[in-house]
């Protein structure tokens, strides 16, 4: 059976977004720019299993997004930039991959006892759970919760 986290880590490293980044399973002393994979009750049976055996799961986990945070004004009529803004649209970022990779029906690979539904971020925009504002620069903390639905073969009756 093939490890359905090791194989999700492998998928997004592929993500531009993410490949150019420090990537840490569950815990990190964080920094700016650095992502963390963060397990959240991994596999959940959608429903009883079907006639032949096979069910469909669900296998979530959380990719959290540390930025950097600039204590500064959005500017009138958007002339000039934002800091907490082009980071914000550059987290969003990996739930446009993630969008893009399900259309494509490009998945982890799960191996031959599974076979993926799809996968989808949980909301459109990157969650923003608070900012730490005991580190120097100040980090924002995102966070992208992620869903693969899929059909578990491993017990189908033929």
């Amino acid at each position: 059976m093939v490890d359905k986290t090791q194989a999700t880590i492998e998928y997004l490293l592929t993500c531009e977004g993410i490949q150019n980044s420090s990537l840490y399973f569950n815990f990190v002393n964080a920094s700016d720019e650095d992502k963390q994979f963060a397990t959240t009750g991994n596999e959940k049976v959608l429903h009883q299993p079907f006639i032949d055996g096979s069910v469909m799961k669900r296998f979530t986990f959380t990719i959290i997004d540390y930025r950097s945070v600039a204590y500064q004004e959005l500017p009138k009529l958007f002339i000039g930039t934002n800091e907490n803004l082009e980071e914000y649209l550059d987290v969003q970022t990996i739930i446009d991959w993630i969008t893009e990779q399900n259309k494509l029906r490009n998945f982890p690979d799960f191996g031959d006892k599974c076979i993926i539904d799809s996968i989808a971020t949980t909301t459109d925009n990157p969650n923003l759970n608070g900012v730490d504002t005991n580190v120097k620069p100040a980090l924002a903390k995102y966070s992208i919760s992620i869903q693969i639905d899929y059909l578990d073969i491993s017990e189908r009756i033929y």
